[in-house]
């Protein structure tokens, strides 16, 4: 089972130096930098691709529906629902409903307007627009953020931090590696030709990794409408 020393060791090995991490509490300064830039690594690794493991889908907690409230006391304009951010929301991806980011069947396309589920406002497939604001709703205001959508009965698609290593990816680790050697590289004084390679490789494996999320999951496919078809 990978380890988290298994991460900082890579990151050294891919400065080419010779420094290795016996413990995260080593007093050594190869093991200090590792632990002080390893948050930051994976983090910053988290929210500049898409990955499935750290992907939460729960029900959003309403704070306020605004639409009995008077133009006076309204707070967010142009958005019916204001929703919490859960807490821990690393990068907020989606709102959606309860069929998540499946084309919902009971949904109407654009070609079958006056349908009855069309008349209630429903399309598919169905990502609602949202926005996220600074929460200005509690006591004190200012303390977190708030996501504003129409939707009702919301759904949020977020990703989270992850810091158990036994279920990242091997692409992930090897991203963060990378992330975390381009900041040790200064404190274990690694020489600059291998510091710019590692900031290189950085965005290389990040680029990686995001063209392989996307062909490990398959949408929905979106019917063509009539016109289309009776191209045919």
């Amino acid at each position: 089972m990978a380890s988290l020393l298994d991460v900082y060791n890579l990151a050294l090995a891919n400065l080419n130096s010779s420094h290795t991490v016996q413990s995260i509490n080593d007093q050594s300064e190869a093991a200090g930098a590792c632990n002080r830039y390893y948050d930051w690594a994976r983090q910053t690794v988290l929210e500049n691709a898409y990955w499935d493991f750290a992907t939460k889908t729960p029900a959003l907690a309403l704070m306020l529906d605004q639409i009995n409230l008077p133009v006076s006391q309204i707070v967010y304009p142009g958005f019916r629902f204001v929703y919490q951010r859960p807490q821990d929301c690393l990068r907020f991806l989606w709102v959606t409903t309860n069929y998540g980011l499946r084309v919902n069947p009971f949904l109407a396309f654009w070609w079958r307007a006056g349908a009855m589920d069309c008349a209630a406002g429903s399309w598919g497939p169905f990502r609602p627009p949202y926005v996220q604001r600074l929460d200005q709703i509690t006591n004190p205001p200012g303390q977190q953020i708030v996501i504003l959508t129409d939707q009702d009965m919301a759904y949020g698609v977020y990703v989270t931090d992850v810091p158990n290593v036994n279920v990242w990816t091997q692409t992930f680790k090897e991203c963060v590696a990378w992330h975390l050697a381009t900041k040790i590289a200064g404190p274990i004084s690694a020489n600059l030709r291998e510091k710019q390679n590692a900031e290189k490789m950085a965005d290389v494996t990040i680029t990686k990794a995001f063209a392989l999320s996307v062909s490990q999951s398959q949408p929905d496919p979106y019917p063509d409408s009539p016109a289309i078809t009776a191209r045919n």
